[in-house]
This record gives C-alpha cells, sequence and structure tokens, in this order.
C-alpha cells in the first residue's frame, strides 16, 4: 500500500509539472476510425484515473486472497477462525524477541521480568500453549506448587501435551508430599508411554515411596529392558528393592522368600551392607550357621568395611571375653583395604576395653592423623585418659569435646547430603532412591 500511493503521489506530481509546463499543449489521439483532440491535461487526468482504477482492484484482489487463503488455513487445521494467529513481519519478529528474552529470564532466575515478557507475548499471540509451558517453569522457580497443579490439568485436556501436563503435575505433587496423588499421576503417565525416562523413574520411584515394591520391580525391569536405565543403575535399584521385598517377608515369617530376595540382592549389589546384615541375622535365627553367617559378613567387610558390619561380625560370637573380640577383630582388620580408619575406631575402642593401653594410643592418634575426631573417638580417648593416665581433666575435655565432634557412623544422602543413623530405601529429604551410602564421619548441620 505504501509504495502504490507513493507512486501515485510522484505520477500526480509529474501531471502537475506538465500542465503548469505548456497549459496550452493539446493531444491528437487516432485509434482505428476513433479521431479527436483533447487537452493534454484532460489526457494526463484520465491516465491518473486509469491508475487510480489499477490500485483500488489490486487492493481489492489482495483483500480477497488474504481471506482465502485464511479461510483454507483454518479448514486444513480444523480449528475455528478466532484460533487461527495472524501475524505481520514486525508482529513476528518482536513475538521472538519476547519469547527469546522470556526463556533467557527464566534461566537466570529473572522471573518477574519473565512475567512481564510473557504478558506482553499474549498481548500479541493470545492465549497460546507456548505462554502456558513457560509459566509452568516461572510457578516451578518461585516454588509456586498449588499453580502448576492448575496448570498442568489445563494441559493435559490438550492430547498433544498429556504427558507435559503429567510431568508438572508429578513434580508439583511430589513437592508437596502427596505421594499417593502423584503416583496415580505417574501410573497414568506409564500406561501412555513406557519409553521414556522421567516416565520409568516416576513411577519408580513413587511405587518405593508407597511401598509397593513389586510394582517397583516391575517398572524397573521395563525400563532395563528397553535400555532406558543402565545396568549400573538398574543393579543398584534392583537391590534396593529386593532388600525391602526380604524385609517384608521377614515380618510375615516367610523365611523362604526372605532369604531368597537377601540372595538376589547381594547378587545385584555385593558391597550392599543392609542386605549382608539381614542374610548374617537369617543363618543365625534360622539354620544357626555362624560360619555362613561370618561368610557373608567378611565378603562384604572386604567391598564396603563399615562399623555394622564389624560389630555383626563380632556379635555372631556372644560369648566371647574382649581378649576373643580383639583377636577376631585384628584378623578382620588385615583384609580390609578399603578404609584403615574404621580399623583404628574399632581396635581403638576393643583395646581400651581390654586395657591394652599402648595399642589403644597408637590406634587413635593414627585415627587423628588420618581424620577429624568423632563422637565415639573422643568418648574413647576420654575413657584412655581417665583409666589409663588417670587424667580426670583430660577426660572432662575429652567428653565436653564429643558433643560438639562430628557424627560417626552415618549414612549420607549422595544426593542431598543429608544424614541419618539407618540406611532407608530413599531418602527423607531430597526424595532419591537409593542414594544413602555408609561413611565413617560427616558434620551433621
Amino acid at each position: 500500500m505504501k509504495k502504490n500511493l507513493t507512486f501515485f503521489g510522484i505520477f500526480a506530481f509529474l501531471i502537475l509539472l506538465v500542465w503548469e509546463a505548456d497549459r496550452g499543449a493539446i493531444a491528437y489521439i487516432s485509434w482505428r476510425s476513433f479521431e479527436t483532440i483533447l487537452p493534454l491535461f484532460a489526457v494526463l487526468f484520465c491516465l491518473t484515473g486509469v491508475v487510480l482504477l489499477v490500485m483500488v482492484t489490486n487492493f481489492v484482489l489482495h483483500k480477497v486472497v488474504q481471506k482465502q487463503q485464511k479461510e483454507a488455513l483454518c479448514y486444513a487445521k480444523n480449528i475455528s477462525d478466532d484460533q487461527t494467529i495472524v501475524l505481520n513481519r514486525k508482529e513476528v519478529n518482536k513475538a521472538m524477541m519476547l519469547l527469546v528474552d522470556s526463556m533467557v529470564s527464566i534461566t537466570e532466575g529473572d522471573l518477574e521480568k519473565a512475567k512481564t515478557n510473557l504478558s506482553d507475548l499474549k498481548k500479541i499471540i493470545g492465549d497460546d500453549v507456548l505462554i502456558d509451558i513457560l509459566l509452568l517453569k516461572i510457578y516451578k522457580g518461585e516454588k509456586n506448587f498449588d499453580k502448576m497443579e492448575e496448570l498442568s490439568a489445563k494441559l493435559e485436556s490438550n492430547p498433544n501435551l498429556k504427558l507435559v501436563g503429567f510431568k508438572a503435575d508429578i513434580e508439583a505433587k511430589m513437592q508437596k508430599k502427596q505421594f499417593a496423588e502423584a503416583l496415580k499421576t505417574a501410573n497414568k503417565a506409564y500406561q501412555i508411554r513406557q519409553d521414556l525416562y522421567w516416565v520409568i523413574e516416576s513411577a519408580f520411584n513413587l511405587r518405593v515411596k508407597s511401598g509397593d515394591f513389586e510394582g517397583a520391580l516391575q517398572v524397573l525391569n521395563s525400563g532395563f529392558k528397553k535400555d532406558i536405565i543402565n545396568k549400573e543403575n538398574y543393579q543398584k535399584f534392583k537391590a534396593v528393592v529386593l532388600y525391602e521385598l526380604a524385609k517384608s517377608a521377614k515380618e510375615k515369617d516367610d523365611n523362604v522368600n526372605c532369604f531368597k530376595f537377601c540372595s538376589q540382592a547381594l547378587e545385584c549389589a555385593p558391597n550392599f551392607v543392609p542386605a549382608a546384615l539381614l542374610m548374617a541375622e537369617y543363618y543365625v535365627q534360622n539354620d544357626k550357621q555362624t560360619r555362613k553367617a561370618a561368610k557373608v559378613l567378611s565378603r562384604v567387610w572386604r567391598l564396603n568395611p563399615t562399623t555394622e558390619i564389624a560389630k555383626a561380625y563380632l556379635d555372631l560370637w556372644p560369648e566371647d571375653s574382649v581378649t576373643e573380640k580383639v583377636q577376631k577383630m585384628e584378623s578382620l582388620a588385615l583384609t580390609n583395604g578399603k578404609n584403615s580408619s574404621v580399623n583404628n575406631m574399632i581396635l581403638a575402642d576393643l583395646y581400651c576395653k581390654a586395657r591394652l593401653w599402648n595399642k589403644a594410643r597408637n590406634e587413635f592418634e593414627v585415627f587423628l592423623i588420618n581424620n577429624p575426631a568423632t563422637k565415639k573417638m573422643a568418648k574413647t580417648i576420654a575413657y584412655y585418659e581417665k583409666h589409663a593416665n588417670s587424667n580426670e581433666k583430660a577426660a572432662d575435655n575429652w567428653k565436653k569435646k564429643a558433643t560438639s565432634c562430628l557424627e560417626d557412623n552415618v549414612w549420607v544422602c549422595s544426593t542431598c547430603g543429608h544424614i541419618s543413623s539407618k540406611w532407608h530405601a530413599y531418602c527423607k529429604k531430597c526424595d532419591e532412591v537409593g542414594s544413602f551410602e555408609w561413611q565413617l564421619f560427616a558434620d551433621k548441620k
């Protein structure tokens, strides 16, 4: 339109110049049998009218074609006319810039700016699903999980975005600790798609949290068969599930399945401490097989030496004297090539009880060279100062120091660092399954 108006203006200006240059000029027109003489101005005026008529005709045809294209698009997409977005080049460029700015702002954490950009974008493209998807990220950043649930319900009603809605709904409900409701949504997603990692992960984690370990094992096997879960994680998670199944069997006095699941758990993860402890307990209580229990504990001790394993090993012989326990622990310590500080802690305590003061001092001195003082070690040194050196003041100082020393013999979540005195199938803080690892000491904040 701008080009046509510019052309028409220039043409009119040229006509005016011609008329001003020679107002008396005439034009002789001869076409077939038609002949006439007209003033030049009249001829030019007629040409102007023709040009104007062409411009108007072009404008009308353009609008007609544009409307036909719009109607064809609506028919092809089978959507109503008011859902079709028709933008000019300037609006497209502005919309693209607002979209990019919104995504950058969300990544940077500037959620207020992202909201403003999305509001401006909405004025251009309307209430589009693209805006809803970006709003989900904003609500997640704001920890506004109620809004996430509302928006996820809207997306679930869209057949093309159903899984996006499911994922957002699961995340929101998990943050709100509504695991039962989240599991229902995860199961819906699992029924639709079983080849997506987040679907398998959500279904597995939530079934573990709900105590449905058989269902969790089913999901885990499905994910492994489809190459969604790698072998290392599969073995780790499977060991966790099998151990929980073994515990459940024990509670039901189902010794056959308790033994079976424990054995399978240790096959999946040979260094899995909880399964080894339960297996040793089974051998002692049911078969009176102390030697088999000792073999299980010794095997795990070589791979993953912990104070729990050592204690369970020494407790296999409850009638042993302190001297006999020292001898067994010294033999067990020789097979620990992973963490000698565990040997130092346990032997220091045993040597003190056996009144082998020089050996006890050597053990805790070596321990303190390689590690900070822990609560247990501080108490052991306090006992040593009181009974070996008769130094009540030093003993009291170590007792007081023990209250501020690091926690020892703890299970730590490898994902969030949460500390627990016992192993759990999943972390109560970050909900990660199979994340607890034993540590000799940790700073409990």
